[in-house]
């Protein structure tokens, strides 16, 4: 028998080791439910609170959130149809769309402002939704007032916690409730059609968007209680500046001095404290190098775990913490880790682009050509760029890889500023124009002029 055939039935099975149960930890759990099971209505309400209350109170939760939505919200509208002239209608259309009058209902938000409020909204609660209005507004539907009617909805009637699915699983109406004084009330229910539905789903069979702060929520919480008692702690290092141990050889006095007064602090000033103690009592010194190297070390690595929980390099909250090659390193993988989110955003803007496109002509406040099609390849949106660390020496690198063929101008462009290399050529040379209008330009690479040949004027031919 092979050597390694006969090893292995020493053992009595092949099971994972984070199937058996063990003293040194949490008992394994032996259920496989749907997400939907995992965070109920009430449990549900309970982690929105929670993650609203750290993003109102948690410093280090509500500078990763706001770190995340600088990368993932931001996109400038670039038109790219065919037809340059309908280009420049088409980005006129845009501005007037996405304006904070003519987007929101309330008139408070335009475009840019309302996506990334929608951002914050889908890690803070899970999920959002935008109803779309008749005129080309829409509405902000916040994730807690998406809930069931009453007890007739329930899973048996497709309904999820507010949503309604079909057998498929695809979402088909909303249960919309407004909030009053004593909760929520019904408000209305409304069509999957008319929504663009904005969250976080981990699994095929989840309904509703869980927040990805939920794995850190408790981390968060243990953070910021440790801040406080090292606080605490540090307050208390600072009232004592010296003790006095009483000695009877000192000649000082006896053992028992005769003072039954149980307030041994003799105040000098308002910053020194001295502790006067009986023969034989000590009173040691706290810790003067509070809060502790340990306790710093033990806070970065928990800070780390609530920014990976949005891939966000613990770099960005500690720029001290690496060298440039690290910090580059880990902007790029974090590019690259952010790319779905911003999918999720041009997914986002392109529903509501269409829409808006189909109801700007029907308003007549745009007029598409007969052979256009709503559609997002006329459009393109650019995130925003990331400029240059070394400019010199990136920029060298950009032009070598432009001339080797392995980069275009757009993509650099794009990278690097967030815009399209046509528009920043196209003012350039309107740029050239006026300063060669105004006797001003200056050939920036001017043709070497010819030295005369030997016997001749400069002006012989």
């Amino acid at each position: 028998m092979d050597d390694w055939l006969s090893e292995a039935q020493d053992y009595e099975n092949f099971d994972y080791d984070a199937t058996e149960s063990t003293t040194r930890r949490k008992t394994p759990k032996r259920k496989v439910l749907a997400e939907d099971k995992h965070l109920k209505k009430t449990a549900r309400k309970t982690l929105q609170a929670t993650t609203r209350d750290v993003r109102r109170n948690e410093v280090t939760a509500r500078w990763a959130l706001s770190k995340h939505i600088d990368f993932v919200a931001a996109h400038s509208f670039q038109p790219n149809s065919k037809d340059s002239v309908f280009n420049e209608e088409l980005m006129r259309f845009y501005r007037f769309a996405s304006a904070r009058e003519n987007f929101d209902i309330s008139g408070r938000y335009g475009l840019d402002k309302y996506c990334e409020l929608a951002e914050s909204a889908r890690v803070i609660d899970g999920d959002f939704l935008t109803v779309r209005q008749r005129g080309g507004y829409v509405q902000a539907i916040e994730s807690d007032r998406i809930q069931d009617k009453d007890l007739g909805n329930n899973e048996s009637d497709g309904w999820v916690q507010g949503v309604k699915v079909d057998r498929t699983g695809r979402p088909t109406k909303f249960s919309i409730h407004r909030r009053v004084e004593a909760g929520f009330e019904y408000e209305r229910t409304i069509s999957a059609k008319k929504a663009i539905w904005f969250g976080f789903w981990d699994r095929f069979d989840q309904t509703r968007g869980i927040s990805p702060l939920a794995a850190v929520i408790n981390t968060i919480k243990d953070l910021n209680e440790s801040y406080d008692y090292a606080l605490a702690k540090a307050k208390v290092a600072q009232l004592f500046a010296l003790s006095i141990t009483r000695d009877s050889q000192w000649g000082l006095q006896s053992e028992d001095d005769g003072d039954s007064d149980p307030d041994r602090v003799i105040d000098f000033d308002k910053s020194i404290q001295i502790l006067d103690l009986d023969s034989g009592e000590e009173a040691k010194f706290l810790s003067n190098n509070t809060p502790e190297s340990d306790t710093q070390a033990f806070w970065q690595d928990m800070t780390a775990l609530v920014l990976k929980s949005l891939n966000i390099p613990f770099s960005f909250w500690n720029e001290s913490f690496t060298n440039f090659n690290g910090s580059r390193t880990a902007l790029i993988l974090y590019l690259r880790s952010v790319e779905k989110w911003r999918r999720d955003q041009v997914a986002f803007r392109n529903d509501w682009f269409k829409w808006r496109l189909k109801v700007g002509q029907l308003k007549g406040e745009i007029s598409l050509p007969s052979n256009f099609e709503v559609d997002e390849i006329n459009w393109r949106w650019i995130p925003t760029g990331i400029q240059y660390w070394d400019a010199m020496k990136e920029a060298n690198a950009d032009i070598a890889l432009i001339e080797a063929g392995l980069r275009t101008r757009s993509e650099i462009r794009r990278e690097r500023f967030g815009d399209d290399w046509d528009i920043m050529i196209e003012k350039s040379a309107e740029e050239t124009q006026k300063l060669k209008d105004l006797g001003l330009w200056v050939d920036p690479n001017p043709a070497p002029q010819q030295l005369p040949q030997e016997g001749k004027k400069p002006d012989d031919k």
